[in-house]
């Protein structure tokens, strides 16, 4: 509930103006009027293949938004719908650090600290797909934590991860290796990746019928090629940065834009720099811990799926995307797993817990503060872009 709340407080921050078709590219480089679009009138979206599910899924949260609350303007009940979606994700988040052993202390800290994060603030409040796509990551990881899923579980763990940004369909695709990778279990793999695939093509094709839309696993996807970029190692550090570091605790604002590209670490003040510290600290003593649990046999499936998913999804921006920052919230749930290991039971716990008081305290401050600063960068770009193109109308 506190989750939702902070989500909704953040949703007000956004201006209006940002669902004009002029407004494109201005909220850290995202399509939120496209986006809230196809929400609205969902079907026949020629180039959505890489969000295959987004348009059924995002209508659905905005009929059930307006039903619950009248609200009539569509990108305030995208707000409501992200806000309520933003509570389930935090509760998704409790009870997988739940099943990997933590007390319900801790559980409660490092969810709320996901829900306070940069990724849930900047995301969840904005008719996106990253809102869903991050909720599907962390359903696939809690898929993942189990001693033994089901053949329907697997499934289910890759179309959630994988309906609204087709990319993160890795976390549940690793999922379903880490459980039947076994050559004697090759076959119930198949039938679990075969069923995903099945439940996602059958709602795709529901939600397109009459449209004759190309098929989304096609060359729809090749549109995508406009956002890749060569392979440097001035990129392969951005990419470390930004999606390690800037997916949790917020930068300074490129150029006072609603941007983080390129953006140093630690860059918005005190409050940032002790957030990321105890961030940095969190991560590496979770990453440890989490290493030593699985040669121990302890939740191994699961640290296979979040260790191979930050590989493919470091590998895979290493060429693509020019806003980082786009991904956090599909690599925030990965992240938090490795940084909630900290607290297993072991020596240290209290120490630990302060670590994660300081980041939850100095790290909410901080976002909160950069979040009101995007939102004001924002709200002024597109007001001189929507005042240019009424110009140009009349002028017309």
């Amino acid at each position: 509930m506190a989750a939702a709340c902070a989500c909704l407080a953040a949703s007000w921050l956004v201006d209006p103006r940002l669902a004009h078709p002029s407004a494109a590219n201005i909220w850290f480089d995202s399509d939120l009027p496209f986006r809230l679009e196809v929400m609205v009138r969902p079907g026949g979206w020629e180039n959505g293949g890489a969000h295959p599910l987004l348009p059924g899924l995002g209508h659905l949260l905005l009929a059930a938004a307006t039903a619950l609350t009248g609200q009539a303007d569509p990108l305030r009940a995208a707000g409501l719908a992200g806000s309520a979606l933003c509570g389930l994700f935090a509760g998704i988040l409790f009870a997988l650090f739940c099943r990997m052993g933590l007390a319900r202390a801790d559980a409660t800290l490092f969810a709320a600290i996901g829900a306070l994060s940069s990724g849930s603030l900047f995301w969840f409040p904005v008719p996106e797909s990253f809102g869903l796509a991050g909720t599907g990551v962390a359903l696939a990881l809690l898929v993942a934590a189990s001693s033994r899923p089901s053949v329907a579980s697997l499934a289910a763990g890759c179309v959630a991860s994988g309906a609204s940004v087709l990319t993160s369909g890795i976390v549940g695709g690793l999922a379903v290796a880490a459980h039947d990778g076994r050559r004697r279990q090759w076959g119930r793999a198949l039938t679990s990746l075969l069923v995903a695939l099945g439940v996602m093509t059958a709602a795709w094709s529901l939600q397109e019928w009459s449209f004759r839309t190309p098929f989304f696993l096609g060359d729809r996807l090749l549109e995508y090629r406009q956002h890749t970029f060569p392979v440097t190692l001035e990129r392969t550090a951005h990419v470390a940065r930004e999606l390690l570091c800037h997916s949790v605790v917020a930068p300074a604002l490129r150029n006072d834009r609603s941007s983080f590209r390129r953006v140093g670490v630690a860059s918005s003040g005190p409050l940032g720099a002790i957030a990321t510290v105890a961030w940095a600290a969190l991560l590496l003593v979770g990453s440890w811990r989490t290493l030593q649990s699985a040669r121990r046999g302890e939740q191994r499936e699961l640290a296979l799926t979040v260790a191979g998913s930050l590989v493919l999804t470091f590998a895979m921006h290493l060429t693509l995307g020019r806003e980082l920052f786009l991904y956090a919230l599909t690599v925030l749930p990965l992240l938090l797993v490795l940084a909630a290991g900290s607290a297993r039971p072991q020596s240290g716990r209290t120490l630990v817990r302060v670590v994660a008081c300081v980041l939850l305290l100095a790290g909410g401050l901080n976002n909160a503060r950069q979040l009101h600063r995007a939102a004001g960068a924002a709200r002024d770009l597109a007001a001189q872009r929507v005042q240019g193109g009424a110009g140009v109308s009349e002028g017309r």
